[in-house]
């Protein structure tokens, strides 16, 4: 009997079944023939949707090889789809909980065929955030679940005569969060004007009696899941079509003929890790504060016990500088061969390269599964990045969190000092990471404003990037796809993470002699009077990814309280952690990539070479499916605050009060509405949605959401200009623009953060630090950023006044920024 046939007679039998139980479910004489697409046997379902990993296979016991179909163990150098990933994540991160949906990635839903656009809205197509029994993350259902309508936090995306919707989150979604859509049959089909119905499969599980026959197997979703004392653990359909058709004032469905689709989806937790299994709940930190303490290990105060970085020697750099370079012969090396002039600004006095000690966590989970051993000692290359995935080291005995699989590898690093005599103490120090495909040594574009404003600074590679990238890889265009991982999202998450990580060794390596004064000859204490003060927080400053990862590492640089009883921060205490410039950052990391004009057409043809064309469901499923593997590092992730479980009141995110993002805006635009201008590397779209994670949050109108960074705001010119209006609060409960001026004194206390926007006309991607081709943009941004990192306040840096004099910018390394993104993206795996 052929599939379709059975499909039919199912259909048939269903049919009968229900006219017998007196069901009411039967189609209404307006439906149409166009149905809200629902088969789980085929994989045909919306997402995100718990049902995605329900019956998964483990990616890593039950790998069935392509080739020969044997099934066992994964190869080491095999890389996961994101179909795959998500189901690791489900099973290795969480619990099996499915945990496992982005914060930041949309809702997915196909339609046998086009819907009337119109009714593609959210009165029709509504999201609720579930209430279960108590707020608890592992709460019973045993009552009726509430629903909060949260349809206002999601942005419609329809094409006309297409037959997918999507719903992006305008803010991200909570994490460890129980959600619910569904699709009434106010939704209408464009060729009839009748109502969009359900699915046969779906219709099926609207059955208030348990399913029999061909329909058995749906059984396990129709009904509720639960534990052996008889709870309910989880509510099946039948229970969720009850309670929703029960509050129809709250749902606007009072009857189950309304529903043509609902999906259930948890969104992730693997952000967050536990320390201790014996305390779960009260042992919960996030993964990049967990980082951060294992980068500090068991001699730092807050640090994981499994590496005593500080006690085995680790923690001083190796200084590899050659004897007698000067800022002029580092220039020379660095500009050769690009006809450039190669003269170093004269607020650089010497130049210091040398390497220090961090950890490879960049580990196969197949390689690292029943190591006993934490540090694998592997050699940097033997097995594919792509592969690889951050995962955790536990007490063999105790189970408690130690550290993390990891080889120890050398950072290089190159460190530039001031000229003249260094404060008391050494100097202050600025951190910087580099942008996608370029080396540490763009600093040198930098270096003469940083250091003309007394700071030194110091610059390493991203992850897989410059003197960190894989052998026989030695261009830009390789590094960014290395990093970039496309097919292979638990490699993306791990190379931020890799980069956080690799960040904290540097600061950490910077400050021993703060942690105990016994350990001044440790840290950058070889490089005598042009070692930086261990004593003065550091200040970071980042490029595009540099600024993506960035978030990231800021976020896990946060001192939480581990005191009982007492909120982990508050506003105060971020306010004496490390400060960050985030120059054109991004969030919602995969759109980001997908809508890139320059990364997105190799993007697309890379795909489309593994069979997966734009606009077709295995497209959207890609991004889907990788946004939500990946939201874990994400840097809009990062904005959401952390619970307060001491008592209740809302709290801060970890970024409030501490960052500037700046925009390089666009302002021409083509014929399908993409940029021309500006940043065409990182859509200006995106950044604004980072920008609006962190302050804009406030038109949402709860306790929750104005407490998130009150004080960040969109900053407009002295003169009031806001080149392009995005984010925006309450006024007597109407929306209105969430604007305050930038600062116009040296000597102002505010503002302190916020979201600045160059639009000048050479204004792009590489501004920041190309002064060969976006002179103009280069110094102002360069003058915000002096200010900003001496002051801790962001000027308007036009305004050029007796109270903002001028700062040497603009007289570092004349370096001409350039990024190939590759015509025909390379794809990890098999994507699909």
């Amino acid at each position: 009997m052929t599939r379709q046939t059975q499909r039919v007679l199912c259909c048939i039998i269903l049919l009968l079944a229900l006219a017998g139980c007196g069901y009411d479910g039967a189609v209404s004489q307006e439906a149409s023939p166009n149905t809200a697409l629902f088969d789980p046997a085929s994989g045909t379902i919306p997402l995100p949707n718990v049902l995605a990993t329900a019956n998964a296979k483990d990616p890593l016991t039950q790998y069935t090889d392509p080739v020969t179909g044997n099934v066992g163990l994964r190869p080491p150098n095999t890389p996961m789809s994101p179909l795959e990933a998500l189901a690791y994540v489900n099973i290795y991160e969480v619990g099996g909980s499915g945990a496992v949906a982005g914060v930041n990635a949309p809702i997915y839903i196909r339609f046998a065929s086009p819907l009337v656009p119109a009714s593609v809205t959210g009165d029709n197509i509504k999201v609720f955030r579930i209430q279960a029994d108590t707020p608890a993350p592992d709460a019973t259902e045993n009552q009726p679940l509430r629903f909060a309508d949260v349809t206002g936090n999601f942005s419609f995306s329809y094409t006309p005569g297409s037959s997918d919707v999507s719903l992006f989150p305008r803010f991200p979604l909570l994490p460890a969060t129980r959600y619910l859509y569904l699709v009434s049959d106010r939704v209408r089909d464009a060729s009839t004007g009748g109502a969009v119905s359900s699915s046969v499969y779906f219709a099926a599980l609207k059955s208030p009696l348990p399913l029999a026959g061909p329909f058995q197997p749906l059984e396990a979703i129709r009904a509720n899941r639960t534990d052996q004392a008889g709870n309910v653990v989880f509510s099946g359909y039948r229970k969720v079509l009850d309670d929703l058709t029960a509050a129809p004032a709250q749902t606007s469905v009072s009857s189950r003929d309304q529903v043509a689709l609902i999906g259930r989806f948890n969104t992730t937790a693997a952000q967050f890790i536990a320390t201790d299994p014996a305390a779960p709940v009260a042992s919960i930190v996030p993964v990049e504060s967990a980082l951060r303490a294992f980068a500090a290990g068991s001699g730092v105060p807050g640090g994981l016990p499994g590496k005593n970085w500080i006690g085995a020697g680790l923690n001083s750099v190796t200084v590899t500088t050659p004897a007698g370079l000067t800022p002029q012969g580092y220039w020379s090396a660095v500009l050769a061969g690009t006809g450039l002039s190669a003269s170093p600004p004269a607020s650089v006095g010497a130049v210091a390269t040398g390497s220090f000690t961090s950890a490879d966590i960049s580990v196969s989970p197949t390689v690292a599964r029943g190591s006993t051993t934490m540090n694998l000692n592997l050699p940097f290359g033997r097995y594919s990045a792509a592969s690889a995935v951050l995962q955790p080291f536990r007490d063999p005995a105790t189970h408690r969190l130690t550290g993390f699989y990891h080889s120890e590898r050398q950072i290089p690093f190159v460190y530039l000092a001031p000229a003249g005599a260094p404060p008391a103490g050494g100097w202050p120090l600025a951190i910087y990471q580099p942008s996608i495909n370029r080396p540490k040594e763009d600093v040198i574009a930098l270096a003469g404003s940083l250091t003309g404003a007394g700071f030194a600074v110091v610059a390493i590679d991203l992850p897989l990037h410059g003197a960190l990238a894989l052998p026989g890889h030695t261009t830009g265009t390789a590094w960014g796809e290395d990093f970039i991982a496309l097919g292979a999202p638990l490699a993306t998450r791990t190379n931020i993470q890799q980069a956080a990580l690799n960040l904290h060794r540097l600061e950490l390596v910077a400050a021993p002699p703060s942690f105990d004064p016994a350990l001044a000859s440790q840290g950058f204490a070889a490089l005598g009077a042009n070692a930086p003060n261990p004593l003065v927080k550091p200040k970071f400053v980042g490029m595009s990814l540099g600024a993506i990862v960035g978030a990231y590492f800021l976020a896990g640089n946060t001192t939480l309280s581990a005191a009982p009883g007492t909120p982990p921060y508050t506003q105060a205490t971020l306010d004496a952690d490390m400060k960050g410039l985030l120059n054109v950052p991004g969030g919602r990391v995969a759109y980001l990539l997908r809508d890139s004009p320059d990364f997105g057409p190799g993007i697309v043809a890379g795909l489309a070479a593994h069979g997966i064309e734009p606009g077709t469901p295995l497209y959207h499923q890609f991004f889907q499916l990788t946004q939500s593997v990946v939201d874990p590092a994400d840097p809009a992730t990062m904005t959401t605050p952390l619970p307060n479980l001491a008592n209740g009141t809302p709290l801060p995110s970890r970024l409030s009060g501490r960052v500037l993002m700046q925009e390089a805006t666009s302002t021409s635009f083509d014929a399908s509405g993409r940029p021309t201008n500006g940043d065409i590397v990182i859509p200006n779209s995106s950044t604004r949605y980072l920008g609006n994670a962190l302050g804009g949050r406030e038109v949402l109108g709860t306790p929750e959401a104005r407490a998130t960074a009150p004080g960040f705001d969109q900053l407009s010119y002295l003169s009031g200009r806001v080149p392009a209006p995005f984010m925006m609060t309450l006024a007597g409960g109407l929306p209105v623009p969430k604007v305050a001026p930038a600062a116009g004194s040296a000597t102002a206390t505010a503002p302190r953060e916020g979201y600045f926007q160059f639009d000048q006309p050479d204004a792009k991607h590489g501004s920041f630090i190309d002064l060969a081709g976006s002179p103009e943009t280069l110094r102002l941004m360069q003058r915000q950023m002096v200010y900003f990192v001496l002051n801790g306040i962001a000027v308007d840096p036009t305004v050029v006044s007796p109270a903002l004099p001028k700062v040497p910018v603009g007289t570092g390394g004349r370096i001409e920024y350039r990024i190939t993104p590759p015509r025909t993206m390379k794809v990890f795996g098999s994507p699909k």
